[in-house]
């Protein structure tokens, strides 16, 4: 029988895949056009919304060690 704490870290593994590749998965099609405009060889948008990408793919990564670190101690200390 699977032990809950390696199915936590599974689910976190999952949330986490998720956050990493949500800048290119949930873009819409009003972000892409804003993202295509320049202003001055300059796109204050593009900026913005690859900053927030970035940071929801970092908070994604640290749930991914979070959900591999719960997988290797409930096989450790739970089997």
């Amino acid at each position: 029988m699977v032990n809950n704490v390696v199915i936590l870290g599974l689910v976190l593994n999952m949330i986490a895949s998720f956050l990493i590749a949500y800048g290119r998965i949930f873009r819409s099609k009003k972000i892409i056009q804003k993202e295509s405009r320049t202003d001055k060889e300059r796109n204050l948008e593009e900026e913005r919304q690859r900053l927030k990408e970035t940071r929801i793919a970092q908070i994604g990564a640290a749930v991914m060690v979070a959900g591999f670190a719960i997988q290797v101690l409930g096989n450790i200390f739970f089997q």
